[in-house]
């Protein structure tokens, strides 16, 4: 592991909606309690922060999803603001694109463009919900349409994907989806909706049982009551993702994460979903989920069993893989 992003005396970690890594290393956290994003050196240590409550230029209300572009150019999606924020490299305010987020809202880098996925929250007037694929141009301000998938039946498990798919894009606008909480393998998906190809592994939803719930519940209490109430009405399976991302070698990662105390594995293919090897990084008692592949670093969203949140960041020896 390189480095760890954790509460500090400099900096307490709210709620987390979205993380990044930028060119020159600094690690972006989106904090949603302070409706701020915090910044934190290539060793982890805080630097600085960016935005503030409100809802003129340069405020949050949600600030959830983050990414950067090949610039060094910062995107957050604030879904109660209605709208992209755009800020330059120096951290300073750029403008604002209008957007309205639904469910499952993720930004996907592609071939220099960027793109964003969500499920609106208004359905059609057929009554079918829908997923929508748009790209964001800077330059122009504009949020252009790139493919809709119209979802007849909720219980089709031949579907393409839902809003709880993990996606990327390959240079050629062929579109990778994970199935949600892993129940359904991967997907290589056409603009026209038609699954490609599929290939991966699935996995069964694991719940925690009464007695690894008041384990769970007990361990936070010891550290503050409200740590304790989180996990008491939050969900009760064990969160197995299936997150993917294309590396810039054009090899396909898929992590997923297993319970606890055990060690996570991600999956690499070749981008038409052959497969090639695997990473494994040590068992540890935290939850990891993968946000993102950034050259020779990969970002980890982590979880410890008490519910504190952190960020590791690991570095990618390639040469033994």
């Amino acid at each position: 592991m390189e480095t760890v992003i954790a509460d500090s005396d400099d900096a307490i970690l709210g709620r987390f909606g979205g993380a990044a890594i930028m060119g020159g290393g600094e690690i972006l956290y989106t904090d949603m309690d302070q409706k701020t994003i915090l910044v934190f050196d290539k060793e982890g240590k805080y630097m600085t922060r960016f935005g503030r409550s409100g809802r003129g230029p340069g405020e949050f209300q949600t600030p959830r999803n983050i990414t950067t572009d090949q610039d060094g150019y910062i995107y957050v999606v604030d879904s109660r603001n209605l709208r992209i924020s755009i800020w330059n490299p120096d951290f300073s305010y750029s403008t604002d694109i209008p957007y309205r987020a639904g469910a499952g809202t993720q930004f996907i880098q592609a071939n220099r463009s960027l793109f964003i996925f969500t499920r609106p929250f208004a359905r059609l007037p057929s009554g079918f919900d829908r997923v929508t694929i748009s790209e964001i141009d800077r330059n122009t301000g504009q949020v252009s349409p790139f493919f809709t998938y119209v979802i007849r039946d909720w219980f089709d498990v031949n579907r393409p994907f839902d809003s709880g798919s993990n996606l990327a894009i390959t240079d050629d606008g062929v579109i990778v989806a994970s199935g949600m909480i892993d129940q359904y393998p991967i997907r290589l998906v056409n603009t026209e909706g038609e699954v490609i190809r599929e290939f991966g592994k699935s996995s069964k939803v694991v719940y925690y049982s009464e007695e690894e719930m008041q384990v769970r519940i007990d361990a936070a209490n010891s550290i503050h009551p409200e740590y304790a109430a989180r996990i008491a009405q939050g969900r009760k399976f064990k969160h197995i993702y299936s997150n993917i991302e294309i590396c810039d070698r054009n090899w396909l990662w898929v992590h997923r994460n297993k319970e606890f105390g055990a060690r996570d594995e991600i999956d690499i293919y070749s981008l038409d979903g052959e497969y090639e090897t695997m990473v494994t990084i040590p068992p540890s008692e935290n939850e990891l989920q993968m946000l993102g592949i950034y050259g020779d670093k990969v970002l980890f969203h982590v979880t410890t069993p008490i519910g504190e949140v952190r960020l590791h960041v690991y570095k990618i020896n390639y040469s033994n893989i």
